[in-house]
């Protein structure tokens, strides 16, 4: 378990961190949710604002700065 806690300091260890992979979409470091439907999630993060566009959005883990959804990415912008 401590190989696990050690990789997770070195990933978590950032302003922010956005990742996405096979159906999921995962943004660690958020400050606020401003839209959250099956089509569109806006978050803002410190610096910019993430706009995520697409399909069959669903929210599998939401912590106070941290969230997991499942759905297909179409479209993905950064406004600052």
């Amino acid at each position: 378990m401590h190989l696990y806690k050690n990789i997770k300091s070195f990933l978590m260890d950032q302003e922010y961190f956005i990742d996405i992979y096979d159906k999921y979409l995962h943004v660690y470091e958020f400050i606020d949710i401003l839209v959250l439907n099956e089509q569109e999630i806006s978050l803002q993060l410190e610096k910019f604002k993430l706009i995520v566009k697409g399909s069959d959005f669903r929210v599998l883990k939401l912590t106070k700065n941290e969230i997991l959804v499942s759905g297909k990415v179409l479209e993905m912008r950064f406004i600052s």
